[in-house]
């Protein structure tokens, strides 16, 4: 699956993409730092069309795409099937991918885990892996994400979650009315969250 805007024939950077706050807020890190030529990619179920743990279909994650004027690849995954083998396909549409970008924050596992896994593959070791939200103060990406306009709502919540419910605005007073321990990000997966701009 891609949209109409085609992959660019040049050096590009792929942004593994959710759909929500964080993967918004490392597109715009990326921008910062001057990357041009970006494609989003996007892991969803085959049967559902539903991305998992956000909990909204592909068809919103293409449109966020249409609004941002990026290419979109979309990756359906299949029971059974192992990660790396849907992904590294998927690579072979951005001929030239440089980077392999993700909006991880500061979960030590998950990011171990991505570079075991690319790092240790022959289809993508030589894609040179970024992280570029990794170990920034929440109050900087906070304020980055207010600068940016966007509106992040709550699209999935932890059942044993209070306060907090499908459909709240994630801000400050969101962030305000957390329970003690929760992560302010909802990193644990305590919350996800869909971006919508304009």
């Amino acid at each position: 699956l891609t949209d109409a805007r085609p992959v660019p024939d040049a050096p590009c950077s792929v942004l593994f993409w959710s759909g929500g706050k964080d993967s918004y807020l490392a597109y715009r890190a990326l921008q910062r730092d001057g990357v041009e030529n970006l494609v989003l990619l996007t892991t969803f179920d085959a049967r559902s069309r539903i991305i998992a743990q956000q909990e909204f279909a592909i068809t919103q994650v293409v449109e966020q795409a249409e609004h941002l004027g990026v290419s979109l690849i979309g990756v359906p995954l299949h029971p059974g099937g192992e990660y790396l083998d849907h992904i590294a396909p998927a690579l072979d549409l951005v001929p030239r991918a440089e980077r392999l970008c993700f909006g991880d924050l500061h979960l030590e596992h998950i990011r171990d885990w991505r570079v075991e896994a690319f790092g240790g593959d022959a289809r993508t070791n030589a894609i040179e892996l970024s992280f570029p939200l990794w170990q920034v103060p929440y109050a900087d990406l906070l304020a980055d994400f207010e600068a940016s306009g966007a509106t992040s709502t709550i699209s999935a919540v932890a059942a044993d979650l209070p306060r907090v419910a499908i459909g709240d605005v994630f801000n400050r007073d969101l962030i305000a009315r957390l329970p003690e321990g929760v992560d302010p990000f909802g990193e644990n997966g305590e919350f996800h969250t869909r971006s919508s701009f304009g």
